[in-house]
């Protein structure tokens, strides 16, 4: 049986910063990924997934995995670990 995930939102944001505004295109504040909420129709489950921590949290309910995706927050020092360990930028 072949699984079947449909990406249903992802959201990349760009952190606030309470001190100053600053534009999105400026190199100052880098995109952050934010958890993507997928269909996975073999389990029958919403799975949200972090990229930059491996994060994950599943539910049957959309609602709830959205919620966790909006609220989620990175662990920073798990964030720096695994971009040594991959070779990508923190």
């Amino acid at each position: 049986m072949t699984t079947t995930v449909i990406t249903l939102r992802p959201r990349p944001i760009l952190p606030s910063s309470p001190s100053s505004p600053s534009s999105p295109s400026s190199p100052s504040s880098p995109v952050v990924p934010v958890p993507a909420v997928e269909w996975d129709g073999v389990r029958g489950l919403h799975i949200a997934h972090c990229a930059r921590c491996t994060d994950t949290y599943s539910s049957p309910l959309l609602d709830r995995a959205d919620r966790w995706a909006d609220s989620h927050r990175c662990d920073p020092e798990l964030v720096a670990l695994l971009a040594d360990l991959t070779g990508r930028a923190a």
